[in-house]
């Protein structure tokens, strides 16, 4: 059980996205008291307006926002962390299919990955009142592109302290420059850490493809953004002609492990993985047994097929540690359809098995959807 003194605020990055907003509504449940960083009051009025968020009823203080309009600026988040003890930085560019020309990969990529964290705890630092740093990472900073995509065959699993190796420019993909960027993040963090000794501790988590309900999305087209895609597009009829790595993970247990990880409990300045293993057309037969009325009605079909890559991530140190264990990858499915099926009847999902819905991009997608 948590601990949280009345007093003690927790700064959270990249809540607009897949993961954040899960991450904020858990930590919320969890007791913190939540200051937000986003880059307009615009951001702010729409994180407020979700149901989510109305539904828990908070008090005024409990939640509150921080406007931060380039996280790549000199002491863009020396505001925003006033008065902070605890930090999840979420916030960083995904790939977005294809939609960033390869001549701003650096710009787009790799500058704000690096620069937001570095600048995160150089914010830390300063303030002098944060006692743990929590960073969203990602497999990819540990395994190479090659391994993940299956040019490179993998015979034994990724360990959390393993570390891939960094890939200059030019990029093939917005894949390959998402991934030099979490790998630019992670060495510079690092390397930080290491020249700096902050008395503050820092904790990487390495989610791999993130899949759940995402309630950022109102709409269907929403919710095919992210890697939510892979499944929804094969469920759709799609036949990619491409393969994805065979890890994946629940979007509430990525977000309860940021949350959990800010107590003394969870070893800081180590990373954890967080991934399961996953056959990518099993959604198939988990969506029909799951939704039958769904398939009736030709909301989703069997008739797509995508590629597994088989590559293992080794998560049980974190199973360990975080005393949980990580959803199989059915649950992620159910999650995941029960959603798009509600969003495409705009009523409750039909569902015979149920779906993990409590609380919780595109067919290059990020693997830690921010």
């Amino acid at each position: 059980m948590l601990c949280i003194l009345p007093d003690e605020l927790l700064l959270i990055t990249g809540v607009t996205g897949h993961v954040g907003f899960a991450v904020l509504i858990h930590a919320l449940r969890a007791g913190h008291t939540v200051r937000c960083a986003v880059r307009s009051e615009a951001k702010a009025a729409f994180i407020r307006s979700r149901p989510q968020i109305k539904a828990l009823d908070l008090p005024r203080a409990r939640l509150n926002f921080a406007i931060v309009p380039d996280i790549t600026t000199d002491g863009a988040y020396d505001e925003a962390i006033r008065g902070v003890s605890s930090v999840i930085h979420v916030a960083s560019p995904l790939a977005t299919a294809d939609s960033v020309p390869r001549e701003l990969h650096q710009e787009y990529f790799i500058q704000p990955a690096v620069r937001g964290t570095l600048g995160m705890l150089e914010a830390a630092r300063r303030a002098g009142t944060v006692r743990r740093v929590v960073i969203t990472s990602s497999i990819v900073a540990l395994a190479s592109v090659d391994q993940l995509e299956g040019r490179e065959r993998r015979p034994t699993a990724v360990q959390p302290t393993e570390r891939a190796g960094f890939r200059p420019e030019p990029y093939e993909s917005e894949f390959a420059a998402y991934a030099a960027s979490k790998v630019a993040a992670l060495k510079g963090a690092e390397a930080w850490i290491a020249r700096e000794r902050p008395a503050f501790e820092v904790v990487h988590l390495h989610p791999s493809f993130v899949i759940g309900r995402n309630d950022i999305a109102t709409t269907t087209a929403e919710a095919m953004r992210g890697t939510n895609a892979v499944i929804l597009a094969t469920l759709r009829g799609k036949k990619m002609g491409c393969n994805y790595a065979g890890a994946t993970v629940h979007v509430d247990d990525v977000a309860r492990a940021h949350v959990q990880a800010l107590t003394p409990a969870v070893p800081g300045n180590r990373g954890y993985i967080l991934s399961t293993r996953a056959r990518w057309n099993d959604a198939k037969l988990i969506a029909k047994r799951g939704f039958p009325e769904a398939v009736e009605r030709k909301l989703i079909c069997s008739s797509g097929s995508v590629g597994t890559v088989n590559i293992e991530f080794d998560a049980s140190e974190t199973e360990r540690v975080f005393g949980f264990r990580l959803q199989p990858f059915e649950d992620q499915v159910r999650s995941v359809v029960a959603h798009y099926v509600e969003l495409r009847l705009r009523r409750p999902a039909l569902s015979s098995i149920g779906s993990s819905m409590a609380m919780n991009q595109p067919l290059r997608p990020e693997i830690a959807a921010v």
